[in-house]
């Protein structure tokens, strides 16, 4: 057999050298993809996709054990070769199906897995069939051939690019091939021409093997890791949904519990009821305040709560609400407090903070019908244990108790808003939400670990600061609850909420005041511009179509000057206009708000008003 006929048989023999196992790499890699496809292709499809991929490599095991087994001769060998290429071209036309079928051009997911696992298994190929290139070109034109033409025929500038940068990989692995190809040629040759040089040779194979076996697993890896990306970002994307929904029906309920509040304060006022009228009125009136703390939570979730952070103690806030916390859990369950012994100084805002460790420990009482221990705790932590990259220490706020624990699939759902395992009308499934989106508003993190029957974990982690803890600064206080007598005065009042106009004229028109009513801002700008008397006080939604609250505010006071503003919101009182706008004849009343509430505001910005004049009723 001469020299060339001798290194043609060691290629070939090199190929089925190798361990099955690396067959079986497309299935997985297959398999994988399938995964990350099933949300633009069927699993049918899918689940044919990977079983005929299967199929294909059992027939090359079996070729491969089959050749093994066969006394080696030239005519046999040559066969060999032929037909792993075979076997090559009928694993990568698989992987072309798969991008006839399941290449979405309005799918940028399905581009990305494909793309990325062929790209990832024709490089691997690049190495592992370098020795027989026939069997490497016709796995690697089979596979990318399909994906390089379906990229360039959609036709637009980044496709093209694309296919362009395929290209350039083509060209790439051609080079890789032939230099790879050569050095195990040269091998072949000198350890056909010299048996001394053998022990390197097989050294060299090793090395390419591993190097093989570590490409492999990379390639898993990413796709695994690539899944995962994807995951976390629908999840990202159906919060935020859920985030904005929850933030415009907080708006509307605040509009309604006003509307409530308000009119069950005139009927109080003007009609006489019974025991069980009366006692109707309290519930109804302690429904609304119920419905005005949901409000709250589901603002906090959905972020449009404005936050007022500071410079606080974590052990501090603990520790001043040891008390309320004792009062909210059942005599049977005991509670144990363990503090950090130094400051652990957060950027935070405190009545967020409470309200996270309110919701924690609720939701620990909730898990211990039967009693139980629950544990509050403060630590100092070097870092985020979901985050290896995360610099700088944090505190670590840990609610803990020894109840019903929570399966798997509770657990990946914990933080859902709207999820409850409690009965019908136990809870708004908001808790924990809230908790989410407090502790992420505020620079930090949840964590939660649990186990059925074993009890539940909570730690809240929030980066620690070096500033000096600073006293906290509140809101404008509230206008006394007894409005004083006032004479009767023009209000403007712009609302785009219709019932709430009526009612806010109402409780105005009572007290004999001339009230002027317009559906948005540029309405109430005509209204004035038509009006010819003084207007004393301009009453103002923050939020209307056509012209804000705050722009209409802003033109009316330049137009005449010396008129009173009342700002109301379903927001926080300082989410749309800064503290600095809240000057003297300025006020802002947070919806849901009562008629008391609203007559006193009224009262106190009228009694202040430089030069006022009153006029007819």
């Amino acid at each position: 057999m001469d020299l060339a006929v001798a290194i043609r048989a060691e290629q070939i023999r090199a190929l089925y050298r190798q361990s099955p196992r690396v067959l079986w790499i497309n299935v997985v890699i297959a398999a994988l993809a399938s995964a990350a496809l099933s949300r633009s292709a069927s699993w049918p499809s899918l689940s044919a996709w990977v079983a005929l991929m299967g199929v294909i490599a059992l027939l090359r095991v079996e070729l491969m054990q089959r050749v093994q087994a066969t006394p080696a001769n030239t005519h046999a060998i040559d066969a060999s070769g032929r037909w792993f290429v075979a076997g090559s071209l009928g694993a990568g036309a698989a992987w072309g199906l798969g991008i006839l079928l399941f290449f979405e051009p309005r799918d940028a997911m399905s581009q990305i897995v494909l793309t990325f696992a062929i790209g990832g298994m024709t490089a691997a190929a690049a190495g592992t069939w370098a020795s027989h290139p026939p069997a490497f070109w016709a796995y690697f034109v089979a596979a990318v051939g399909p994906l390089l033409v379906r990229t360039i025929s959609l036709g637009d500038t980044a496709h093209i690019a694309m296919g362009s940068m395929l290209v350039a990989y083509t060209g790439g692995m051609a080079r890789v091939v032939r230099t790879n190809h050569q050095t195990l040629t040269q091998a072949f040759r000198l350890s056909l021409e010299n048996r001394e040089l053998l022990e390197q040779l097989s050294a060299s194979s090793a090395n390419l093997e591993e190097t093989n076996r570590t490409l492999e697993k990379r390639v898993i890896e990413r796709t695994a890791a690539l899944e995962r990306q994807a995951e976390a970002l629908r999840d990202a994307q159906r919060l935020e949904v859920v985030g904005r929904l929850a933030g415009g029906i907080a708006h509307d309920f605040n509009n309604l519990l006003t509307i409530v509040m308000t009119n069950v304060d005139i009927l109080e006022e003007t009609q006489r009821f019974d025991a069980a009228g009366g006692a109707a009125v309290e519930e109804t009136l302690s429904a609304a305040r119920r419905g005005a703390d949901l409000i709250r939570q589901l603002l906090a979730f959905s972020r449009r709560q404005r936050i007022e952070p500071r410079v606080l103690d974590c052990n501090r806030v603990v520790s001043g609400m040891d008390r309320l916390l004792s009062r909210l859990v059942s005599e049977r369950i005991e509670m144990r407090v363990s503090l950090y012994r130094e400051p652990l100084r957060v950027v935070a805002d405190p009545s967020q903070l409470e309200q996270v460790l309110v919701n924690l420990v609720a939701n620990a009482r909730d898990a211990m019908p039967e009693g139980g221990v629950l544990q509050i705790s403060t630590e100092l932590a070097p870092g985020l244990p979901s985050d290896p990259e995360a610099t700088g220490e944090y505190a670590l706020l840990r609610v803990e108790d020894d109840g019903a624990g929570m399966d798997a699939e509770t657990l990946r759902r914990v933080f859902d808003p709207f999820f409850s395992t409690k009965a019908p009308g136990r809870g708004s499934g908001l808790g924990l939400a809230t908790v989410h989106g407090i502790v992420q508003q505020n620079g930090g993190q949840v964590l939660v670990a649990s186990e059925l029957g074993r009890g539940s974990q909570f730690s809240v982690y929030l980066p620690l600061t070096d500033q000096p803890e600073k006293l906290r600064t509140e809101p404008p206080p509230p206008a006394q609850l007894a409005a004083p007598a006032q004479p009767a005065a023009t209000i403007l009042v712009a609302e785009d909420e219709p019932t709430l106009r009526s009612v806010i004229r109402r409780s105005l028109s009572r007290l004999g005041h001339r009230v002027l009513l317009a559906e948005d801002g540029a309405r109430a700008l005509q209204i004035a511009a038509s009006h010819l008397e003084d207007i004393d006080l301009l009453i103002t939604d923050v939020v209307m179509p056509n012209l804000s609250g705050a722009e209409l505010a802003r033109r009316l006071t330049s137009q005449r000057p010396g008129i009173g503003v009342l700002f109301i919101s379903g927001y926080s009182w300082g989410e749309s206009l800064p503290a600095s706008d809240l000057t003297e004849g300025v006020a802002y009343l947070q919806k849901p708000f009562d008629t008391q509430a609203l007559e006193a505001h009224v009262a106190e910005l009228l009694s202040v008003k430089p030069g006022s004049s009153s006029s007819d009723g």
